[in-house]
């Protein structure tokens, strides 16, 4: 009796190892499919203001309309850096608060380890690379930032930092058309903040 009570516990203890082993088993696979779920997306938002108003004194020429353009998944709108490619970085990381490019226009980074996409409307291609050890994404080989002072501003709907001259090149929005029918249009409009002429550059450079 004793040898049958024995080995009836060392099967029990053998399947609730096995029981654990299942389970975590699964778990990793489960958190491995959410990671893998995980996407970005490009989207347009539609009747966006664009203007360089507040920040004037950077503006290569006056900038002040509405129009759809492309925001990431935050709803803030995302641009580009004339003459800037994955091979060729003007916009640098630094640790001087007088040269940070980052600081002023973070990097587009997609979060998780899913697709990107974009939504119809956004012309060009998708990709991504890493700068700084993060991953930005690109449109049409072009690195992709947000601009510090729309962040701030928790305006989606407004977009400050097209045609601005700052860090040795000129800033341009990604502009959209319309959406298809029945696709997502973005963040819901919001009232656009009164202009300031406030320089959100330290030093006064450009």
């Amino acid at each position: 009796m004793p040898r049958l009570v024995n080995a009836a516990a060392r099967h029990k203890g053998r399947s609730a190892v096995v029981l654990l082993a299942t389970v975590a088993g699964l778990a990793a696979i489960t958190l491995s499919a959410v990671a893998v779920a995980k996407s970005f997306t490009l989207r347009v938002t539609k009747n966006v203001h664009v203007t360089n108003v507040p920040t004037a004194m950077f503006a290569v020429k006056p900038v002040n309309t509405h129009e759809a353009v492309a925001v990431g998944p935050s709803g803030y709108a995302v641009y580009t850096f004339q003459g800037e490619t994955t091979h060729h970085i003007i916009c640098k990381k630094t640790s001087s608060a007088s040269t940070n490019c980052w600081a002023f226009w973070p990097p587009v980074s997609p979060s998780g380890s899913g697709a990107v996409s974009k939504q119809s409307g956004i012309s060009g291609k998708l990709g991504t690379f890493k700068n700084h050890g993060m991953t930005q994404l690109t449109l049409n080989g072009q690195p992709l930032y947000y601009f510090t002072p729309d962040i701030q501003a928790h305006n989606k709907h407004q977009a400050t930092g097209d045609e601005l001259k700052t860090f040795g090149s000129i800033w341009h929005v990604v502009k959209a058309s319309d959406p298809s029918p029945g696709s997502a249009t973005g963040s819901t409009p919001t009232t656009s903040s009164t202009p300031t002429t406030t320089n959100p550059y330290p030093n006064g450079w450009g």
